[in-house]
């Protein structure tokens, strides 16, 4: 039993055929490849030119066994074929290749605030957020980025950008705390909601900002509208 170890994913690369020669052999069985040992970690398979091929179950790894049946151009043209299949159903994949160029924004060195919220409407800077998809220029592409709030305002408040360092000014509805439940000292398993009393962490800076302002006060309602109402 102090001899076992587990089974490995892949295939152990000792056991790579050696193809010096025309009927290749295993480098660490020296026996007709695939051996024994590979056999486990192998998929068979037949290429187009009749030829037997291997194909690695848990890895990018193939073999083609027998003389090559095309050429480095035939390969390079199926990987172009290949690349375009992708490009053709994801043609905004990579999204950074598509980005349009970024206009000038100021750029200015991380600012000194440290800020954590600890309930609802507790939003001052130094606060970590994301910036949510169409929050920024479309130069900065159309996902989520890390900033900190430097100014506090309605519509809109600073961010410093931490990809880059610029300066932004963002809708307060396109900014989601960065803070998550766990660092909150909220304990959530999976699938499951926040408590009510932490519902705070999942609200846009807009709606801490409704939250912390002063309530409108009520019109005054006219006392001798029921006198008159015959």
């Amino acid at each position: 039993m102090d001899d076992w170890k587990p089974r490995p994913i892949r295939m152990p690369d000792e056991h790579l055929p050696n193809s010096a020669r025309e009927i290749w052999n295993c480098r660490a069985c020296l026996t007709p490849w695939p051996c024994d040992t590979t056999r486990g970690y192998l998929t068979p398979g037949r290429c187009q030119c009749g030829s037997a091929t291997w194909w690695e179950e848990r890895g990018p790894r193939n073999w083609h066994l027998g003389p090559r049946c095309y050429t480095e151009q035939d390969r390079m043209d199926a990987l172009a074929r290949e690349l375009r299949q992708i490009h053709n159903a994801h043609p905004h994949f990579p999204p950074s290749h598509y980005y349009p160029p970024k206009p000038r924004r100021p750029v200015r060195q991380r600012p000194p605030y440290t800020h954590t919220p600890r309930r609802s409407g507790d939003i001052a800077p130094g606060t970590w957020l994301w910036v949510k998809p169409g929050g920024l220029h479309p130069g900065w592409g159309d996902l989520h980025h890390l900033a900190m709030l430097t100014a506090v305002g309605t519509p809109t408040c600073e961010v410093w950008l931490h990809l880059d360092g610029t300066v932004h000014q963002v809708r307060a509805d396109l900014l989601i705390l960065e803070l998550t439940a766990r660092r909150a000292g909220v304990e959530v398993t999976r699938n499951r909601a926040l408590p009510d009393a932490y519902r705070w962490l999942r609200w846009t800076v807009a709606q801490h900002l409704d939250h912390r302002a002063p309530a409108r006060p009520e019109p005054p309602v006219a006392e001798q509208e029921a006198l008159f109402a015959a």
